[in-house]
């Protein structure tokens, strides 16, 4: 059971570093690419004698040509710096997130093959690693928070709470440090890799009085999007738990909802607490499934022009039931755009904290052969009635519960049991209403 205490934590799941889901919140299309590759990796060294002009000596042009600038900087780099000769590659990915960077706007990135490839495995729905979920406690220590069935971690034997002290001895060799203190998003990056490949973690064990080296052949692991059960019994209220929009979503969605019909499923708990986002067609599909007529989403673009995009009624396959969804501070973009249609046609009552926060639309622009892309801020998003989802106007639940210090401690999630509170009120009221009705019948 998700408790209140996980939110509070930073949950990471081996190989797929959750922070860049924040920061890629959802994605709208691939731009395709452009002539981008040529400036960036087919244009000839300048002279360097041209150097001088283009950094800023007297009688420089009025306006500087953005990559001569850096073919200059490049070649009076390879002609005279001191230090290890010039790595191309690493100086251009570099200068470009430093371009980036100067847009002030931290959603427009700049993807290296590697991060590319992370971001597809995300939207595919599985990835290539071990199959554990790390934590870090706030002393920096590392330690395995939960082991994924059937996954290579579980093969191998490793143990929830098992701490991780180094991976693969790459840092005892190189600095004589440990694990201990080192940001988990790089921790994650030493574990992560191709399938078949192998890496080896030494592990701390309570159990056990000395430190033991566990070797893991990675593979391909699934990444559970979904989690659904019949949280009630008696009331028959279910519960489905959805961690992020890929592509796999809302297929996994209609599933889950099927086996709670079969349940007899008289009310329904969507989870969106904790979910970063993902696809906007997949927010599109889910939110559909529980609407039924109307808007999901406005898109307004860089020119400020609005184009609404409507439910699809070709999701409406299952029975409509009372509905509450659960929100909190990390429920963002796709999150906020099926949650905010949700409160927005009174599909649902929305119950937990305020959400994250962001309504911005990135577009995804393959740049050259390696595998780079540039994630780049195309659009902005609001909700059917015209709610601009700012981190200044979130989307606010319509019951709010904040766990308290106490609540975090006992492990209470004080969120999900008012949910179940609030669907008992109202399955006594349905009984005598005929609330339940067929979805797309009115």
């Amino acid at each position: 059971m998700e408790t209140a205490k996980k939110h509070r934590t930073r949950l990471i799941l081996i190989s797929l570093i959750v922070i860049s889901s924040f920061v890629t919140g959802f994605t709208y299309h691939d731009l395709g690419n452009g002539g981008v590759n040529a400036a960036l990796f087919g244009m000839r060294l300048i002279p360097s004698t041209v150097l001088s002009a283009a950094i800023g000596v007297k009688d420089q042009p009025a306006a500087l040509q953005p990559v001569e600038t850096y073919w200059n900087v490049i070649n009076y780099l390879d002609s005279h710096y001191y230090g290890k000769g010039t790595e191309y590659r690493k100086l251009t990915y570099a200068a470009i997130r430093g371009m980036l960077a100067a847009l002030g706007d931290r959603y427009t990135r700049f993807l290296d093959p590697d991060e590319r490839k992370d971001m597809n495995q995300e939207t595919r729905g599985d990835f290539e690693g071990i199959g554990a979920e790390l934590e870090e406690t706030t002393d920096g220590r590392i330690f395995i928070k939960k082991i994924l069935d059937n996954s290579p971690a579980q093969r191998a034997e490793l143990k929830a709470k098992d701490t991780i002290i180094k991976v693969d001895d790459k840092l005892n060799k190189v600095d004589d440090k440990l694990i201990h203190g080192i940001k988990i998003e790089d921790v994650v990056k030493m574990i992560r890799g191709p399938r078949g490949t192998k890496v080896t973690l030494t592990i701390v064990r309570e159990e056990k009085p000395e430190p033991f080296d566990v070797e893991i052949i990675r593979d391909v692991v699934p990444i559970i999007v979904v989690e659904s059960r019949m949280e009630d019994t008696v009331n028959k209220i279910g519960y489905i738990a959805l961690g992020q929009f890929n592509e796999k979503s809302d297929r996994k969605v209609s599933d889950a909802m099927n086996e709670l019909d079969s349940e007899g499923a008289r009310a329904l708990i969507l989870d969106l607490r904790g979910n970063p986002g993902g696809l906007l067609e997949s927010a599109i599909s889910i939110g559909s499934r529980f609407i039924l007529d109307g808007d999901i989403v406005v898109i307004q673009n860089k020119g400020g022009r609005r184009s609404a995009v409507p439910v699809d009624t070709s999701k409406h396959t299952h029975t409509l039931r009372p509905l509450v969804v659960l929100i909190d501070h990390n429920t963002a973009s796709a999150s906020e755009i099926v949650a905010g249609a949700i409160q927005d046609h009174k599909a649902g009552v929305l119950i937990g904290s305020e959400s994250f926060g962001k309504g911005l639309v990135q577009s995804i622009a393959p740049l050259d052969e390696y595998g780079c892309a540039l994630a780049i801020t195309t659009a902005r998003y609001l909700t059917p009635n015209g709610h601009d989802v700012t981190p200044k106007e979130k989307i606010k639940p319509d019951i709010a519960v904040e766990p308290t210090d106490e609540d975090i401690k006992a492990e209470s999630d004080v969120q999900l049991k008012r949910a179940v509170e609030y669907l008992k009120e109202r399955l006594g009221a349905a009984q005598t209403t005929a609330e339940n009705r067929p979805a797309g019948k009115g």
